[in-house]
């Protein structure tokens, strides 16, 4: 460690790392870092990540050799330990994760309020702080500071930190923070993660324990299968007792949505743009039997039509009516911008949220849109009961709306319901009465859907993304917090 570097505690009132190493690269060791072919090679951020949750330009590289060079120079000034009070465990330093990810933003480009996710090697092997170095100065642009926020939903700064060239950051993964708004000028940084292992290896035991990391869908196959599928790329087979049974691999990314196609078959789309088709054979085990990319971007939802036909949506703005061969049989393009989820409406027409701003009711056969409906913010899911003509949609702002609508998906009648406090993720219709709906104030909600009251709330402790509902009247969901749970309605 150089006595003569300027370490800044940012947040001097909490537990939680947060500081900056001030000029700990030099000006010529930044400009190598942001080299030319670097710098020409920037893509926008649209095609992993909405446009309400960040729009700037990133690069992203493997780079061990890089990687292991920037650990040893920065590690002297990192914590050696971190003990996590809540589990009772110490972590000790280990490395730095081998993907490096540059980040560009230009005029009117952001990265709104988050918390960064951990990467995980295994149970025992995990990323604790965020590292981030600073590569040009803020006189470069303006804007773009950097800032800190005691909750997701505080009014109130923090801390804020602008920006100086050779700075290195580094914060826990729990600080909410966000990538101020450049007003002009280009902003670079580079960002990657403090890698530590745990003394322990003890594993935590219990129901549906497994995941590392966010859960994105469960799908119930069965009465007595549960299907699993998260950000550590696997797809976890379950018994209805939270026992495990297989573990599934193939994707190359976050799996963010599944659908059971028949009896014996079910499908997943992935980040990695692909959706691959899963049978289950006559020994009760599931293999893969099919693999095809027909969408530019992540794909969203996938949705069941026939034993043999499913329409998938995703972050490239389309809707694909697809065999189970892979083959496009119709496409559907309207929407501007990411589709959300599509939903099966009737045996010839499907229904589509979106990042856009609205509803589309679709005759695919046709590949027409015959209907829209326009919200005041994105349109993140939907749900729909065919025996009462009900749409239900949940956005962006904690909103639900349930509309009546005629036999040919005219509007007879919307409500709305205050939901959630943040992003309605999930809404699930549970009989006539009740309706589930989860969101990112980590709440799963029950709803009186005649009255619009909420009769009960279940507590997770991230975002919940994911519901299904048994036979036997079990809601069971899925959380960014790695966990399944199982309530009594």
């Amino acid at each position: 460690m150089n006595s003569n570097i300027q370490i800044r505690n940012l947040l001097t009132d909490t537990d939680l790392v947060c500081f900056v190493v001030c000029s700990l690269f030099t000006k010529e060791e930044c400009e190598q870092l942001l080299n030319s072919d670097r710098k020409n090679s920037f893509q926008k951020a649209i095609f992993n990540y909405p446009t309400y949750y960040r729009n700037n330009e990133r690069l992203v590289i493997d780079d061990p050799k890089l990687s292991s060079y920037l650990f040893e120079k920065v590690k002297s000034y990192l914590p050696n330990q971190i003990e996590t009070k809540s589990e009772n465990e110490i972590w000790t330093l280990t490395e730095l994760n081998n993907r490096l990810r540059f980040c560009k933003y230009n005029a009117n480009q952001y990265f709104h309020r988050h918390l960064d996710g951990i990467h995980y090697v295994s149970k025992r092997k995990q990323s604790k702080l965020t590292f981030m170095i600073y590569l040009n100065n803020a006189n470069e642009f303006e804007g773009g500071r950097t800032l800190f926020y005691k909750t997701k939903d505080s009014t109130d700064i923090w801390a804020s930190y602008i920006p100086q060239q050779g700075d290195l950051m580094i914060f826990d993964h729990n600080l909410w923070h966000e990538g101020e708004e450049v007003i002009s000028g280009e902003k670079f940084v580079l960002r990657s993660d403090i890698l530590y292992t745990k003394d322990s290896d003890d594993d935590i035991k219990g129901i549906f324990c497994g995941h590392l990391g966010y859960i994105w869908k469960i799908l119930m196959f069965d009465n007595e299968t549960l299907l699993s599928a998260g950000r550590d790329k696997t797809i976890h087979i379950w018994n209805i007792n939270g026992d495990i049974g297989q573990i599934l691999t193939g994707h190359r990314n976050s799996i963010l949505c599944m659908e059971k196609l028949n009896e014996t078959t079910f499908l997943s789309g992935s980040r990695d743009k692909q959706i691959k088709v899963w049978q289950r054979n006559e020994n009760q085990i599931f293999q893969l039997v099919n693999s095809f990319s027909i969408h530019t971007a992540t794909v969203l939802s996938l949705c069941k039509l026939t034993n043999d036909l499913f329409a998938s949506s995703g972050a490239d703005n389309s809707i694909k009516i697809v065999n189970i061969n892979g083959q496009i049989q119709y496409e559907l393009i309207e929407h501007t911008n990411w589709v959300w989820q599509v939903i099966k409406l009737t045996d010839h027409y499907i229904a589509s949220c979106s990042e856009d701003n609205t509803i589309k009711i679709w005759d695919y056969l046709n590949e027409k849109c015959i209907k829209t409906f326009t919200e005041h913010c994105p349109v993140i899911c939907l749900t729909y009961d065919n025996i009462t003509n009900t749409l239900i949609s949940g956005d962006l702002n904690g909103e639900i709306v349930i509309r009546e609508l005629s036999n040919d998906f005219n509007e007879i009648s919307s409500r709305k319901i205050i939901g959630h406090n943040g992003i309605v993720r999930t809404v699930l219709k549970l009989n006539e009465k009740l309706l589930a709906s989860g969101g990112e104030d980590n709440k799963i909600k029950i709803w009186n859907i005649q009255n619009g009251s909420c009769i009960k709330e279940f507590q997770h402790e991230n975002f919940v993304q994911s519901l299904v509902f048994t036979n036997d009247n079990k809601l069971l969901s899925a959380s960014y917090d790695g966990t399944i749970k199982v309530w009594t309605i």
